[in-house]
């Protein structure tokens, strides 16, 4: 397979996609267990494995599976699906993850890799309990299934580098339009004509309403944010979860939630890409 890594938008929105993808996919094939992963950012050479259905414990839950061990790893190796039977006794393929298996008493594995702009940016396996033949149907439909996640995996691609464009050319008017208005208002009070001060003013009044909301927040300025508020709100215009956050800072996962309420509470924005939204048209960003 290509060594090349899927790009770090792909993986996020794979993961978001293949949760619940296994429930539809194993009650659509009719197998034991299904269970799945992305690879790791910036590299192709590995999935962790966090979502599954049917199992019977937690055995196979974080799983890493690297590239040439196991069926997974041979699908990844390969850069294409691979099925194994009597899983324990197979001989062509690594065993380094017989102690996460068996647990779950796998006896069929079929692996299928997930693509994402030329790479594999993930791994989707059905398993049975028995050592039974995957019929063409099974095999079909999971191949199908893989097909359309790439798809959906695609077009949620697209929509988030379209809203990104959309939020940058947002908070780029925003910023031009708040400082307008601020020399405007700088320029009304140097006038003294009563009538032109008025006119004036209208005029500000009118931006103000053509801004929609994007103009710079009342009260919002570089030194209403504390450096640590800042240091998370930049992580989360990332797209940086909590718990990534809190590794990269040195900090708590719930010290970042009450960094972020705070953050909320002072922007008076309603969620974390609220606040993102108004640091930038403020300029804090």
């Amino acid at each position: 397979m290509s060594s090349a890594a899927a790009p770090a938008d792909a993986l996020d929105e794979l993961d978001r996609l293949l949760a619940p993808s296994m429930r539809t996919l194993r009650a659509s094939c009719g197998v034991d267990l299904t269970f799945g992963g992305r690879t790791e950012a910036g590299s192709a050479d590995a999935i962790t494995i966090r979502h599954l259905d049917g199992h019977l414990g937690h055995s196979l839950r974080d799983l890493r599976v690297r590239t040439g061990c196991g069926v997974g790893g041979k699908a990844l190796a390969l850069g294409r699906p691979v099925v194994v039977r009597d899983y324990f006794n197979a001989a062509h393929i690594v065993h380094t993850y017989d102690g996460a298996v068996a647990p779950e008493r796998i006896e069929t594995a079929f692996a299928v890799p997930i693509r994402a702009g030329g790479a594999v940016a993930g791994l989707l396996y059905l398993a049975q309990r028995a050592d039974v033949a995957l019929g063409d149907r099974i095999v079909h439909r999971a191949v199908e299934h893989v097909r359309r996640l790439e798809q959906d995996l695609a077009v949620g691609i697209e929509v988030r580098r379209r809203m990104a464009a959309y939020d940058d050319a947002v908070a780029r008017d925003g910023r031009v339009l708040a400082d307008v208005r601020r020399e405007l208002d700088d320029t009304i009070g140097r006038v003294d004509d009563p009538a032109a001060r008025q006119r004036l003013q209208q005029l500000s009044d009118r931006l103000r309403r053509l801004a929609h909301g994007h103009a710079e927040p009342a009260g919002v300025g570089a030194g209403v944010l504390s450096a640590r508020e800042l240091d998370v709100l930049r992580l989360v215009a990332t797209g940086a979860a909590n718990n990534d956050i809190a590794r990269d800072l040195g900090l708590t996962p719930n010290t970042v939630k009450a960094y972020l309420r705070s953050v909320s509470r002072k922007l008076g924005a309603a969620n974390r890409t609220h606040a993102v939204r108004l640091a930038r048209d403020a300029g804090l960003l």
